[in-house]
């Protein structure tokens, strides 16, 4: 049968010419899902890449980290070890300077070598006769070891009438110490000795009289 169009209009679609043919979809939804697969493989191997990336960089931050603190304990020891040394070496210039440079008797300045060797964190700076008294300048770590310093200069047997004339914080380096003036008078055992042994005689009581002398 022959079908005329006397309408002009063209007639629609089949389903089948719409729908489109049947290898032509299947292509598409394999290149899709085939892309997707790609794009997802990308993905991954740039995070793995990353990832990688990152954890050697926290591997190599943890370990400068640990460098770190060793340098930091083996400075701390050395810092210890020159405040050693520089303390041993300060008190040796202090005695080398009160026996080598003396400045008044040798008794007076052996006396008071022995007494600052004796003594923790005091240093002197210099040692002045002013008539019959001596003047210390100096300095010391903290006051317990200024007291004990005026202590050991009493108790010593060469020094008398011991005064503090003065005493103040002083920051240095960013370490407090305490600067300090005492003034004293030497008393030579040999000086004492002597007297004591003039004064026996004069001091003794005159024998008594016998009745009708």
């Amino acid at each position: 049968m022959i079908k005329i169009n006397l309408l002009g209009v063209a007639p629609p679609p089949t389903a089948a010419a719409a729908a489109g043919p049947p290898a032509t979809r299947q292509f598409q939804i394999g290149l899709f899902v085939g892309t997707l697969v790609v794009c997802l493989a990308a993905v991954g191997f740039v995070y793995k890449v990353w990832s990688s990336g990152v954890e050697k960089e926290q591997n190599f931050v943890n370990q400068e980290k640990r460098r770190q603190a060793d340098l930091q304990g083996i400075k701390a020891q050395n810092d210890r070890y020159n405040a050693q040394v520089a303390d041993l070496q300060q008190r040796i210039d202090t005695i080398e300077t009160l026996r080598a440079g003396r400045v008044g008797p040798v008794e007076e300045m052996t006396a008071l070598g022995d007494v600052v060797d004796r003594t923790t964190d005091v240093y002197l700076s210099t040692v002045t006769p002013q008539g019959e008294r001596v003047v210390l300048n100096g300095l010391s770590g903290s006051v317990s070891s200024m007291a004990s310093f005026l202590s050991d200069l009493q108790k010593s047997g060469y020094f008398d009438d011991v005064q503090l004339r003065r005493f103040f914080q002083d920051n240095q380096k960013e370490q407090l110490t305490y600067k300090f003036v005492v003034d004293m008078v030497y008393k030579s055992p040999t000086a004492a000795a002597a007297a004591g042994q003039t004064a026996a005689p004069s001091g003794a009581a005159a024998p008594a009289k016998r009745a009708g002398l």
